[in-house]
């Protein structure tokens, strides 16, 4: 009996050890020889893995039993990384799925115009002489403020009927709200030069100088809208205009 070794277990996880271990196989923690007490072949045991813990009998090193537990929760931590990876993915700026992406509309759609406008374009492709038309259209789209579709449309009109003052003072208000200023006076001038008391011409003409910070030539236009027409809705409006601008000082 006396050469049988005492039954040892770990003092972690309460296995059985045997003596030639250096890590508990259940739970991976080494085990500490020097501590134990016994025979003289116990201590001798003892001082050889004291002085090399990490070699075995044969001189290959040897490496900690992992356990069940332990393999596991490595597993679970790995998949939880994993899952909150993808989701991150996901819901990153910029990542959009195939039915998101299909519901995004384009950006440069073209512009649907009203059928009125549709209606007139399509008799002037049949009948593309026909200057009444061509005028009602470029009218039609001044009216909904289409000015930039509007003024090829005044332009080839005007080039067949150049002395139609209505219609040069449509295209100068065209060309001032798409902040052509210059080619706007022109076209309020060449007006005047047809029609020398066209009285939306000088109003106009005083909006244009306006726009353009040009207070003292604009209150001239204003003063010559009044003295064609002071009790118009044109005359009014210049003359309200004015009083506006009397009311403060004018600087240049």
């Amino acid at each position: 009996m006396g050469g049988m070794k005492p039954h040892i277990t770990c003092a972690q996880c309460g296995t059985a050890l045997t003596w030639n271990v250096v890590y508990c196989p259940s739970c991976g923690i080494e085990v500490d020889w020097s501590d134990l007490t016994g025979s003289g072949e116990s201590a001798s045991k003892s001082d050889a893995r004291g002085r090399d813990r990490h070699q075995s009998a044969s001189g290959k090193q040897v490496r900690p039993a992992w356990s069940s537990k332990a393999i596991v929760g490595v597993i679970a931590v790995v998949a939880l990384a994993i899952i909150a990876y993808a989701v991150l993915i996901e819901n990153r700026p910029g990542t959009q799925t195939a039915q998101q992406q299909q519901n995004i509309q384009p950006v440069n759609e073209p512009v649907q115009m009203p059928s009125d406008i549709q209606q007139l374009e399509s008799s002037l492709a049949v009948n593309p002489d026909d200057m009444s038309l061509m005028l009602q259209l470029a009218n039609a789209l001044h009216d909904r403020q289409i000015y930039d579709k509007a003024i090829p449309y005044y332009k080839s009109y005007l080039t067949m009927n150049p002395k139609d003052a209505n219609a040069r003072v449509d295209l100068g208000i065209c060309y001032k709200e798409l902040g052509n200023f210059t080619e706007a006076e022109n076209q309020m001038k060449m007006a005047l030069h047809y029609v020398p008391n066209h009285l939306f011409a000088h109003f106009n003409l005083g909006i244009v100088y306006l726009s353009e910070g040009n207070l003292e030539e604009s209150n001239k236009w204003f003063k010559k809208t009044v003295a064609l027409d002071p009790a118009s809705e044109v005359g009014k409006r210049a003359q309200q205009l004015l009083a506006q601008h009397n009311s403060q000082p004018i600087t240049q």
